[in-house]
């Protein structure tokens, strides 16, 4: 079983807690400052691709109007899938739009 919320909750909290090394940097001595900063922004993305490959991993879509991608929210079902919606930019997908056969003596070579 997938603990969707947990792993997501516990990303959160370690981009917070990222965030608030960030904020902690003006207190360094001024040598170190650049060196930190950079390690944090490095970690900052790590953090962001290991979401979005659990998000992948657990059969979300990804958007791809930014950079690094947008994870899509999942919006219903649809007659042969999920039906998912970006946040930032709206675009939505749907297996439904694809040109699937209805035809029951169909199969996908």
């Amino acid at each position: 079983m997938y603990y969707i919320k947990e792993i997501m909750e516990g990303v959160g909290l370690l981009k917070l807690i990222v965030s608030t090394i960030k904020e902690s940097i003006d207190i360094l001595p001024s040598a170190k400052k650049g060196q930190v900063s950079q390690s944090l922004e490095e970690l900052s993305t790590k953090l962001q691709l290991a979401e979005l490959q659990i998000a992948k991993g657990l059969g979300y879509e990804l958007c791809k109007c930014t950079w690094p991608p947008q994870i899509m929210v999942f919006t219903g079902k649809a007659k042969y899938g999920d039906k998912f919606r970006c946040p930032v930019c709206g675009q939505e997908i749907s297996p439904d739009d694809d040109d699937i056969p209805t035809s029951d003596n169909w199969r996908i070579v």
